[in-house]
């Protein structure tokens, strides 16, 4: 057998949301850039948290990894307060920093999407998921958006589905698979 794979819906970058949200690095310490890390972590007090990483890059010493997670968190929080450009450039410069952390690939892909640019954005994600990153579920549904807005939509179906494994309660993935529908045809011979 074998698996047809349709999809339902409209699709359009404002309908499907990329998590960059909740892709933050960890920031080793009880400095400001792990203030910063949780500010991004939280989703919360956004402002606050942009600050914090600010005088986190001026004043903290911080190992090469952790000033790349703080751009990279930084970045997080610009996205979120609707500074995309800020955010790419945080994303890049934590890249520039550090290129064997995964994270800010991932996130510059998320970007990247919002752009309309996703052949450039499944290239990014795929090369923060080969790296490894924090939360691989984002990065999984981050490449499945990529996926389907360049029709890929076997692809796309089973990395939802994947996300959804390593985060059971992600309910974005869980609302994209809603989009699916799956059915069984025999292979022709």
């Amino acid at each position: 057998m074998r698996v047809r794979i349709l999809i339902l819906g409209a699709l359009s970058a404002g309908l499907l949301a990329t998590a960059a949200q909740a892709q933050t690095v960890l920031t080793i310490g009880t400095g400001l850039a792990h203030d910063c890390f949780l500010h991004a972590k939280a989703g919360t007090q956004l402002r606050d948290g942009v600050t914090l990483c600010n005088i986190a890059l001026k004043q903290d010493v911080l190992s090469k990894r952790d000033r790349a997670g703080t751009f990279d968190n930084r970045g997080v929080m610009l996205d979120q307060l609707g500074e995309t450009e800020k955010a790419a450039e945080d994303f890049n410069a934590a890249i520039a920093l550090y290129p064997d952390l995964g994270d800010p690939y991932v996130n510059l892909g998320a970007m990247l999407i919002k752009k309309g640019q996703h052949q450039a954005a499944l290239e990014q994600i795929n090369k923060g998921m080969d790296l490894g990153m924090g939360f691989p579920h984002i990065g999984y549904y981050d490449r499945a958006v990529a996926e389907q807005m360049l029709g890929r939509y076997k692809e796309a179906y089973y990395d939802y589905k994947k996300a959804l494994e390593l985060e059971p309660n992600f309910a974005m993935a869980g609302e994209r698979l809603k989009d699916f529908v799956v059915t069984r045809t025999p292979a022709k011979s």
